[in-house]
């Protein structure tokens, strides 16, 4: 399984950012892993992680918050279809690849990023 975030409306930024090397950065410096030009994001916005096979977003202290499917989130596990919202910059979370299950799915999560 191959997870993606998909930018909604924003001809500025790439059609997809994979998340293959995990954890991942979400922010408005470039020691973001995924750098942002908006001022409405913090420098260092929020954190995708694969923890115990499941994706999860983490909010690293950003001023304006980060926004899980319109509700201002700390901590959330990420699922396909889900809206993210970070700054003005809103991505729809995509899983591709396996057609299995989700255990199947998290499994491969696993094997792409070992802990």
């Amino acid at each position: 399984m191959i997870a993606k975030l998909v930018p909604q409306s924003r001809e500025d930024l790439p059609t997809e950012f994979v998340l293959e090397k995990l954890p991942m950065t979400l922010g408005r410096c470039e020691s973001a892993t995924i750098c942002l030009n908006d001022r409405w994001v913090s420098r260092l916005h929020c954190e995708i992680d694969l923890i115990d096979g499941s994706l999860i977003v983490r909010d690293l202290g950003s001023k304006h918050g980060t926004i899980l499917n319109g509700t201002h989130t700390k901590q959330a596990q990420l699922m396909p279809g889900d809206r993210l919202s970070v700054g003005m910059v809103t991505f729809e979370v995509v899983l591709t690849g396996s057609a299995g299950n989700a255990n199947d799915d998290s499994q491969e999560l696993r094997k792409r990023h070992p802990r």
